[in-house]
């Protein structure tokens, strides 16, 4: 062995042996992040599934329509599918076209113009406001009008589908469309409880009850295109029921997203902020049918826009809202607003 080959053997060792260090560092600390990673994804999933209410809770956490009236309790209605769990399912006519819809308007029964129906045998213990944003998704309406009519009435549930149309200058703004559809209907037929609702979505159970709860609440939280499992906690779209105090009190939707994307998120935000929680029903009971249409290219700016709205949400939303009202229609099956926003 050379001079040189016994100096450089045992520079070579330390060199080897501290890159090997370094190695078991990187890998150990690799573990160690996907660990933490895995436990918190898990944790979450777990307080998830834990906070869904199960049917029996149901009847408990709805809360009832507010009322100046005195009426004597027999006169309530039973709201059966409240109570008692049902596999009964609406069918979902996926080749409604314009002529059945009118045929379907001719033979429904007590629904008044402007979309409304109340029960005429009992008072209804719950009142609902539906607002629906809208652009171009003729198909979707129609089916979703005609199931509405048919799935509301059996819950025996007071209701109203209002429509927030919105032009063709921009680009569509689903938070925006929802403050519109509060305030203009606070105009003209209050309710103490609203119901924010995509119209690609159709629920399957009778028993999901169109009703506020004492919380801020996530009807639709399995929905058949994620496998009717929640994608992740903090979201809060499709369909949400808000108590109006509650709405005003997160200060509605932002109405920043302009395009695809992010404003359910934001909501979430504004509940958490303003100290409410989310309810959610078990899977059986929230299961929805999205309906087929063409997939929306997702905002790029949506997280520095949700990044944004957390500094300014609460001077953001409904306090600030603006629009220009282009029309306002009593339709045989809904109330149409038109707006530009």
């Amino acid at each position: 062995m050379t001079l040189g080959s016994k100096v450089l053997k045992p520079i070579m060792w330390i060199y080897y042996s501290r890159l090997l260090k370094k190695k078991v560092f990187c890998i150990t600390a690799l573990f160690s992040f996907l660990t933490v990673s895995l436990f918190l994804s898990l944790k979450t999933d777990f307080i998830c599934s834990l906070s869904f209410l199960s049917f029996p809770e149901m009847s408990s956490n709805l809360v009832p329509r507010e009322s100046k009236h005195m009426l004597p309790f027999d006169n309530f209605c039973f709201h059966p599918y409240e109570k008692q769990f049902s596999t009964q399912r609406i069918e979902v006519n996926l080749s409604m076209n314009d002529l059945e819809l009118t045929a379907f308007i001719g033979q429904a029964e007590n629904i008044a113009i402007g979309g409304a129906w109340t029960p005429t045998e009992c008072w209804s213990k719950y009142r609902v406001n539906i607002v629906i944003p809208y652009r171009q998704r003729q198909e979707q309406l129609r089916l979703f009008l005609h199931y509405f009519h048919r799935y509301l009435p059996l819950q025996q549930i007071a209701y109203r589908i209002i429509v927030i149309e919105q032009s063709a200058e921009n680009e569509f703004n689903r938070g925006k469309l929802f403050n519109v559809g509060f305030v203009e209907s606070e105009k003209r037929f209050p309710s103490d409880c609203y119901i924010f609702h995509d119209v690609d979505l159709i629920p399957q159970s009778l028993n999901n009850i169109y009703a506020c709860t004492g919380m801020p609440r996530h009807l639709s939280s399995a929905v058949d295109t994620f496998n009717y499992q929640l994608p992740y906690c903090e979201i809060l779209g499709g369909v949400v029921a808000m108590r109006s105090h509650h709405f005003r009190k997160v200060n509605g939707y932002s109405n920043m997203f302009y395009g695809w994307g992010g404003e359910d998120d934001n909501l979430y935000f504004r509940v958490s902020q303003a100290g409410l929680n989310v309810i959610r029903f078990e899977p059986d009971v929230a299961k929805y049918k999205m309906l087929r249409h063409i997939k929306e290219i997702p905002n790029p700016a949506r997280f520095q826009i949700m990044k944004m709205d957390r500094e300014i949400y609460s001077a953001e939303g409904l306090n600030n809202l603006n629009y220009t009202l282009l029309s306002y229609e009593l339709k045989p099956l809904y109330t149409r607003i038109f707006v530009h926003v």
